[in-house]
């Protein structure tokens, strides 16, 4: 998800008429105030400079001089340097309050475009605990935890900036549906996509996510159905865009709702079934663990292909089952279509067949053709333990 940057709009306070300062440092700070104003920014240092050398350690000049010297350098894009000294001029605790306040809002501002957002949130939860931060200050806190994966903590915020104001730009609402998603929260993810297509309901991507958010949520008949109702209304899909979104629960850990949601597209109209994709739906069905359906899947698929690596996957599920009948009819199947490395394969799983049905002396036939290939230590292992046995 990609994340707002806010522009470093900063303040640039002078002396507050409540404070008593020295008249030589008010005179300072003047002068550099007008020589930065017009851009003689190396004489403004000079003169703040030479006033820091003269005043008190941890007086009240001293942290306005350095206070000074921090916006001194946001005027010439040194954030960095600006971060320092407006850090040891706070670090005084000698400005007004709302200076400072002021002051610790824009360091906060300057940490998280330097890519230090736990030091800016520390900062910007100081304020918050002072009262009601102002706007830009929220969506700032709101970028920091996100960026800190602290998502429980930014999506209060950050559904408080959106109510306040519904017209802000969409990348907002993404972040909400980001974060959601990262917690795993589909239904509220879902909640943030539907004011983005209310805006633009022609945007296929945001159809895309709408989707996937409904599949996540073990809902892949009405994902599908948001797909088709996109499709009606003339957004148009590309198979990538459609075998994508498949692919995205599949790596989201959910096979299952990927295999439901590729059979819906199916039935739908979607996406036209052919057979490498009926070879993914059977794929998802076993990597589910849906044996039922996998084992369905894998069966259509040879009895219309005939391919002996179709009947070795239906094999292969009924094995998991332990359905030995179901198993050897399957082989059986097989043997006419396979090359050797196949027909290897077909005798180990006959003799794991026919000795767990009982047949002994049949499972050591068919394991004694089992001679080489990566499927003979197997087969050697399979008959010792059936000579033990006897």
């Amino acid at each position: 998800m990609r994340y707002l940057i806010l522009l470093l709009v900063l303040a640039s306070p002078m002396v507050c008429a409540q404070q008593t300062v020295q008249p030589s440092v008010f005179q300072a700070l003047t002068s550099a105030q007008q020589a930065q104003q017009q851009g003689n920014y190396g004489q403004a240092r000079d003169t703040l400079q030479q006033a820091l050398n003269q005043v008190r350690a941890g007086s009240l000049e001293q942290a306005l001089i350095e206070q000074r010297l921090g916006y001194l350098a946001i005027a010439r894009d040194r954030h960095e340097e600006a971060i320092d000294w407006l850090s040891k001029a706070l670090a005084h605790d000698r400005l007004e309050a709302e200076a400072a306040s002021q002051d610790r809002r824009n360091l906060a501002q300057l940490l998280a475009v330097a890519g230090r957002y736990r030091e800016a949130v520390t900062l910007l939860e100081v304020e918050q605990a002072r009262g009601a931060l102002p706007r830009d200050s929220q969506r700032l806190l709101v970028q920091a935890y996100s960026q800190l994966r602290q998502f429980d903590k930014a999506i209060p915020l950050a559904e408080r900036v959106v109510r306040e104001e519904p017209g802000i730009d969409a990348a907002w609402y993404q972040l909400l549906v980001g974060m959601n998603y990262r917690l795993q929260r589909y239904s509220q993810a879902e909640r943030w996509l539907k004011p983005m297509l209310r805006r633009e309901p022609a945007n296929a991507e945001y159809w895309r996510q709408l989707a996937a958010m409904q599949s996540l949520d073990n809902r892949p008949r009405a994902a599908a159905a948001s797909l088709r109702l996109a499709y009606e209304a003339g957004v148009r899909f590309s198979a990538t865009d459609l075998d994508s979104l498949v692919g995205l629960q599949t790596q989201a850990g959910a096979p299952w709702q990927a295999a439901r949601l590729l059979e819906e597209m199916f039935e739908r109209g979607l996406l036209p079934a052919n057979a490498e994709r009926r070879e993914r739906l059977a794929q998802l069905w076993q990597l589910a663990r849906d044996r039922q359906r996998a084992e369905s899947a894998w069966r259509s698929l040879a009895e219309h292909s005939g391919r002996a690596s179709h009947w070795l996957r239906v094999a292969a599920v009924q094995m998991e089952s332990e359905d030995w009948n179901g198993l050897l009819a399957s082989l059986a199947r097989a043997e006419s279509d396979a090359n050797a490395e196949q027909r290897r394969q077909i005798r180990l799983w006959q003799g794991y067949a026919r000795q767990a049905l009982g047949e002994p002396e049949a499972a050591r036939r068919a394991l004694l053709e089992v001679s080489d290939g990566r499927q003979a230590e197997e087969a050697r292992r399979l008959l010792e333990w059936i000579d033990n046995q006897s």
